[in-house]
């Protein structure tokens, strides 16, 4: 399946903004919204986000600014091929094309999610701007011939979050929150302590079991840890994998951007690089743990196995 949100009216008319199936992505005038428009006045840091999970495209207005579909205002509306989108002075046409229906990989022990599936239809720059990756990494993307080297390319400039969070977003979700508990676990050989280790077996039990209970444990254990440390990243990513960041009696669901669980991952990776008691080098290492993840994706290592 494939989304386009073209522009029709506003500040940058033609516009066209691409998606795929799997992702979720946030519309407003911040830098920090997956897609900014500074020109337009009228719209919110973060006015709506459209959600392309479960083989649908939904529409979620993010704040109290008004969003419409085909000019009745909305809260959460389903799309479809044609219909038109407002926001503030934005006006977008939205074209869905082809049928909703996941790649299917048939390759044995091979393990696939929809964020892993869209990740694979980037180009290597499309990828660090859909990151969000700064410094050298662009320059990197444009002149790397695959996914390694672009990583390798990263390690090799010290680099190693955005290596580690290039690797993660690419396996899928949940695959990367298991590479993430494995490394973290295999690397501090027990040092995790008190709501940091509670948080390491809330993450490592969403993996064993996703499920809305095993996620929302996963949130409450990322918030003792005040979302700091190894463990709070993982507990934090295990989160960012489920179907909403409100509450879980909230009427309106807000879907986390599909960027955050590689992100908390990455992230406490980093932090484990620092924390190693043996002291080693971080080169050497981030590498052993970017092999993993090779071993993981090509189905050589099974990520959910106790």
């Amino acid at each position: 399946m494939r989304i386009r949100f073209e522009v029709i009216a506003g500040p940058d008319p033609g516009r066209l903004i691409h998606l795929q199936e799997g992702l979720v992505a946030r519309f407003g005038k911040t830098d920090w919204a997956d897609f900014s428009f500074p020109a337009d006045a009228g719209m919110a840091d973060f006015h709506f986000l459209i959600d392309c999970r479960q083989q649908r495209c939904v529409l979620h207005a993010l704040d109290s600014a008004p969003t419409q579909v085909n000019a009745a205002a909305v809260q959460t509306q389903e799309l479809s091929d044609g219909d038109r989108v407002l926001a503030g002075q934005t006006e977008f046409r939205v074209h869905l094309e082809g049928v909703f229906r996941l790649a299917e990989d048939t390759t044995p022990g091979v393990t696939r999610d929809a964020v892993a599936i869209a990740a694979a239809t980037l180009t290597l720059p499309e990828l660090c701007s859909r990151l969000k990756l700064g410094g050298q990494a662009p320059a990197i993307a444009a002149t790397a011939t695959d996914l390694p080297a672009l990583y390798g390319g990263l390690v090799a400039t010290g680099d190693y979050q955005s290596a580690l969070q290039v690797r993660g977003y690419t396996l899928g979700q949940r695959p990367c929150v298991a590479w993430g508990c494995y490394c973290v676990e295999q690397t501090l050989q027990g040092q995790l302590a008190g709501v940091q280790r509670e948080a390491h077996r809330a993450a490592a039990a969403w993996v064993q079991a996703p499920s809305p209970t095993t996620c929302r444990a996963a949130e409450a254990a990322a918030m003792k840890t005040g979302y700091k440390g190894p463990g709070g990243w993982l507990a934090a990513a295990a989160f960012w994998c489920g179907d909403s960041l409100a509450p879980a009696d909230a009427a309106t669901p807000v879907p986390p951007a599909d960027t955050l669980a590689s992100r908390a991952v990455a992230g406490a990776l980093t932090i484990t690089l620092g924390a190693a008691p043996d002291n080693g080098p971080p080169a050497p290492r981030c590498a052993a743990w970017l092999t993993i993840a090779e071993q993981i994706a090509s189905g050589e290592r099974m990520p959910y196995e106790p």
